[in-house]
């Protein structure tokens, strides 16, 4: 049924929202892995599902009526793909691309931001995070950007009780801040004089690129009080912020 179609991906995105702090443990190769199994289950409910009635958010747009619903298999797959991402598995990842590199029609057609932060974010990643890597640092911070202003735009008008879009939401804001943490990684320029340096030794990131993160991070921290375990992601997310500004990747108290 239709709802247990949004079960299985909410349950999904929860395993991915609360694996543990590193990403090679055992207990958070678990969360994976039980994510994985329940989008692997949501790919056979969908073949058996229907085409969907209407798409203005995640749970709306799953079918109620018998045959193929092509929007859950795509939430599914974009799912999986970044779970892969976070599991530093690029070739599953790969294997997934085509399922997710265009919007089923019905998501198309909503007017709902939520759909297309959900791909801008996967064409962002994928261009920073998959082997290709193809993008210039420029023009992968320009998709980031775009990214995340879907982001923004869905987190201002999802209603509170949407329990199923807030949890995407969240993984797409932990997804953005991994991949613009990895884009600095990439910018930064190897000889200490060629960049400024501050407390952590790191070359310090751009106004825009620090500006974005910020924003982004802002997005995790707001949804992430609802979902305590993923506040260890905000605190590991906060550090990288701290690192980007040129100071001390810990808190400091005075």
């Amino acid at each position: 049924t239709q709802l247990f179609r949004e079960h299985l991906l909410e349950r999904a995105l929860n395993c991915v929202a609360q694996p543990s702090p590193s990403p090679g443990s055992a207990e958070g190769d678990k969360e994976f892995s039980d994510a994985l199994g329940y989008l692997q289950l949501l790919n056979s409910c969908s073949d058996m599902a229907g085409a969907p009635a209407c798409s203005f958010s995640i749970s709306s747009s799953m079918a109620a009526t018998p045959g193929t619903d092509p929007v859950a298999k795509w939430w599914a797959s974009l799912t999986a793909v970044v779970t892969h991402w976070l599991r530093r598995d690029e070739e599953a990842a790969e294997r997934l691309y085509p399922l997710v590199e265009h919007l089923p029609c019905a998501l198309q057609e909503s007017e709902k931001p939520l759909p297309r932060a959900a791909l801008h974010s996967f064409k962002a990643a994928r261009a920073i995070l998959g082997r290709g890597k193809a993008e210039s640092g420029p023009a992968s911070l320009v998709m980031c950007e775009k990214a995340s202003g879907y982001l923004q735009d869905s987190l201002a008008t999802t209603p509170a009780d949407s329990s199923i879009d807030k949890a995407m939401q969240l993984l797409l804001c932990d997804l953005l801040l991994v991949a613009r943490t990895s884009l600095w990684q990439q910018q930064k320029l190897p000889a200490p004089t060629q960049a400024s340096q501050g407390p952590g030794g790191g070359a310090q990131a751009s106004a825009l690129e620090l500006r974005g993160f910020q924003r982004d991070l802002s997005g995790l921290r707001r949804l992430a009080q609802n979902v305590r375990p993923a506040m260890r992601r905000v605190f590991l997310h906060e550090a990288t912020a701290r690192l980007m500004a040129g100071a001390s990747p810990a808190r400091t108290h005075h």
